[in-house]
């Protein structure tokens, strides 16, 4: 091997090898990396924003050019609705036909507490579409004191039967104004917010919780149990003291004990006023006048609890299995 070259006139340093770097060369390198960090996680951040929102804005698109699920009420339509009288209650499904549903026919009066057992749960969601008028049906009609829910104005047949469905959502604020949220039909307002607080359990909620009524709940409702958001949520339905009122599968995350105690306050506060409880519970079955059972999207039966349980074997199968 060649030795090393002998070092320059007047003792300075060698320059280092080719390939490698000072001191003050790394020093400037790893500025200028830390530098460089931030902008780049700027531009990260910008895309990630920019891809959310071009997702988001796809959907609110989708949304807003739907075409409407249900069809509109005419202007004279809407006038004779403005002018109608007090609802009574009188609830009649006629050769309803809608997705699994077919010709279902079912007579409830005014006042009537009627249960509805369903075999398949598609039938239960298709019936509360059509009560609540998330859709129409594709044959025969809902009846509200003999006038069908299409010839009357949407807000209107939504003020009448108020559709309280098993998945409801609790919003932010107090547990007291979720219970009071959406507040007493017109004229009405009989239901007090601390009656519908007892007859759902929801008093028992309140005084587990430190602030009572008082006691913020977080958006909807996850720093409640599955059971106090269903309490909570029944207390709404009732205190809105709506004429007519269906209820589906309001107590599958409570105890036997408080399920029972739900049944009973149900039956009392809605004395009077039509009530549908769509469920499959024999708590509230019990509580009911009759029970129809749906199978196969038809009526198969119908009678009272007791006697169905102890003589239909689909409706035994479907309450007690």
């Amino acid at each position: 091997p060649h030795p090393p070259p002998p070092p320059p006139p007047g003792g300075a340093a060698a320059p280092p090898p080719h390939g490698d770097i000072g001191i003050g060369e790394l020093v400037s390198c790893v500025a200028l990396a830390l530098f460089l960090i931030g902008p780049l996680s700027e531009f990260s951040w910008v895309n990630a924003e920019l891809a959310q929102g071009r997702a988001s804005a796809d959907r609110v698109a989708g949304v807003l050019g739907a075409r409407p699920a249900v069809t509109a009420v005419p202007p004279a339509g809407r006038e004779t609705a403005a002018r109608r009288v007090p609802v009574e209650g009188r609830l009649r499904l006629r050769d309803l036909t809608y997705g699994p549903l077919d010709a279902v026919d079912i007579d409830i009066d005014a006042g009537e507490t009627v249960g509805v057992v369903a075999v398949n749960p598609a039938d239960a969601v298709a019936l509360l579409h059509c009560l609540g008028r998330r859709a129409d049906p594709e044959r025969g009609a809902v009846e509200l004191d003999g006038r069908a829910l299409t010839t009357l104005d949407l807000a209107e047949a939504r003020r009448a039967i108020l559709v309280a469905e098993h998945d409801a959502d609790l919003f932010e604020g107090t547990l007291l104004e979720n219970v009071v949220a959406v507040g007493p039909a017109e004229g009405r307002g009989a239901v007090t917010s601390a009656a519908a607080m007892s007859a759902s359990g929801t008093d028992e909620v309140a005084r587990s919780l430190p602030d009572g009524v008082d006691t913020a709940v977080t958006a909807r409702g996850r720093s409640l149990s599955g059971g106090q958001r269903q309490r909570v949520a029944l207390a709404r339905a009732l205190a809105a003291d709506a004429p007519v009122l269906v209820v589906h599968e309001p107590s599958t995350a409570v105890d036997a004990v408080t399920e029972t105690r739900m049944a009973a306050g149900i039956k009392a506060v809605r004395s009077g006023r039509t009530t549908v409880l769509v469920t499959n519970s024999p708590a509230l079955l019990a509580v009911t006048d009759r029970v129809v059972l749906l199978r196969d999207g038809r009526v198969a039966a119908s009678g009272v609890h007791g006697h169905l349980a102890g003589t239909h074997a689909d409706y035994r199968t479907a309450v007690l299995a």
